[in-house]
């Protein structure tokens, strides 16, 4: 969802007008851990932005299901199609107030009902990536909890130029029984080792443990020790000394009910 409203920052900024269609309102939310939340330096351009003569339109919940050329050629402009998810309410938190954009006055439609935006523009796709994992050569050597049917984050482009946004798991689920950021992701062991194949352990922002997501560099380099634990007892060696350096500098990251502030569901 950061590169979403970047774009629209940018855009605001170079006096051009556009919309950001997100199934999550993201402007607004505020939570205790900061991978569910724009960065503040983001939180202060959206602001700067819509203050400007130019202010983006911000559209949620919306979830776009397809994108249509106009006429012939890139001379007609685009169509995009999109559909109203459920109203939801974004209290705030502690230290942020919630954007309200002028955007939020216009009354949302109900649930279910379809809009069309139409751009001169190609519209910009800000959804992020499938992931390293799941799409490189080592998909199969994971056990897989079940994906969402409905009410994932996957995020679509708006009008005129705009950005759209959006934002593998752990857990010792398996066979879909996965909950949390658990579904759709890799299944990992307490020490991050594969359920499925033996000695094949996973490091960085794929790594999840059930409700825990572990996306953020602060976050994942924590879990590093883990695995190297894991690696170093298996060939016998005494870890004892390592793992307590690695604790007295906050990076043996096994005791997930510290953490539940920081670390907490992103998906």
């Amino acid at each position: 969802y950061e590169s979403g409203m970047d774009a629209a920052s940018n855009l605001a900024a170079s006096g051009r007008r556009c919309s950001v269609v997100s199934s999550t309102a993201y402007w607004r939310v505020a939570t205790e851990d900061p991978s569910t939340e724009l960065a503040p330096y983001t939180a202060e351009r959206v602001r700067a932005a819509c203050a400007s003569p130019t202010p983006p339109r911000l559209l949620a919940p919306l979830r776009v299901f397809a994108v249509e050329r106009a006429g012939r050629g890139d001379a007609g402009g685009y169509v995009v199609r999109a559909r109203w998810g459920p109203p939801a309410e974004h209290a705030g938190g502690e230290y942020r107030a919630p954007l309200q954009p002028a955007s939020a006055a216009e009354e949302a439609p109900a649930e279910g009902s379809e809009v069309s935006l139409c751009t001169p523009q190609p519209p910009v796709l800000c959804a992020g990536f499938e992931g390293s994992v799941l799409s490189g050569v080592a998909k199969g050597l994971f056990e897989w909890g079940a994906k969402k049917e409905k009410g994932n984050q996957d995020e679509g482009p708006g009008e005129g130029g705009e950005g759209g946004e959006g934002k593998e798991t752990g857990g010792e689920e398996k066979d879909g029984a996965a909950a949390g950021c658990a579904e759709g992701a890799p299944l990992l062991t307490e020490q991050d080792e594969s359920t499925k194949t033996p000695g094949l352990f996973l490091v960085g922002p794929a790594v999840r443990h059930g409700e825990l997501s572990f996306c953020f560099v602060y976050k994942f380099r924590q879990r590093f020790g883990i695995v190297a634990d894991a690696i170093a007892r298996g060939l016998g060696r005494d870890t004892k000394e390592a793992v307590e350096e690695c604790r007295e500098m906050n990076m043996f990251l096994d005791d997930f009910e510290c953490c539940k502030a920081a670390c907490g569901e992103s998906c």
